[in-house]
């Protein structure tokens, strides 16, 4: 990875917990405040944690600080190689031939704006009108009114339920 128009490598971006770093390679950086720029020994800190996470950044770096790294390297030769890329990673951040700055992110990356309300519109005046009042509606309504209804119901012959009505044309189709 190089900086584009300009030939350097880098810049890298690594994660640690919440926080975000950049690290670069010091020819690349133009006029940086020391206050901008984290510490040497909590970049330090993180690199066996990186190595393990983010390796091929690292090893980025490395071939950038002049590094070299055999293509061929078994998996008995890498944690030599791992103690090897991270002393001189640590020896370039205490020299300041590599330097990590700290990244401001959003703390909610994927926040939406909201929508913007319309203004409310006045409601218009309404006059009341006087109604009927409502009788209230009761899950078990009046059983003595029931039991009339379906008297009248049968003394007209009229089918009050659907069941009623299949027994009735069953009778008839009997009969």
């Amino acid at each position: 990875m190089s900086v584009p128009g300009i030939g350097f490598p880098g810049p890298w971006r690594l994660r640690a917990g919440a926080e975000e770093y950049e690290l670069r390679v010091a020819r690349a950086v133009t006029a940086l405040d020391e206050q901008a720029c984290v510490p040497a020994e909590h970049i330090a800190w993180q690199l066996d944690h990186w190595l393990t996470s983010a390796r091929r950044p690292l090893l980025e770096m490395y071939e950038a600080l002049g590094g070299i790294l055999p293509w061929n390297a078994s998996s008995l030769e890498r944690p030599r190689q791992d103690l090897r890329v991270r002393e001189r990673l640590v020896a370039a951040l205490e020299r300041g031939e590599l330097v990590a700055l700290r990244v401001k992110r959003r703390a909610a990356a994927w926040a939406w704006p909201e929508p913007a309300l319309p203004p409310p519109r006045p409601e218009p005046e309404v006059t009341p009108i006087a109604r009927a009042p409502v009788e209230v509606f009761t899950l078990f309504p009046d059983p003595a009114r029931q039991a009339e209804a379906l008297r009248q119901a049968a003394a007209a012959g009229v089918p009050f339920c659907e069941e009623c009505e299949k027994l009735k044309q069953q009778r008839a189709a009997a009969a």
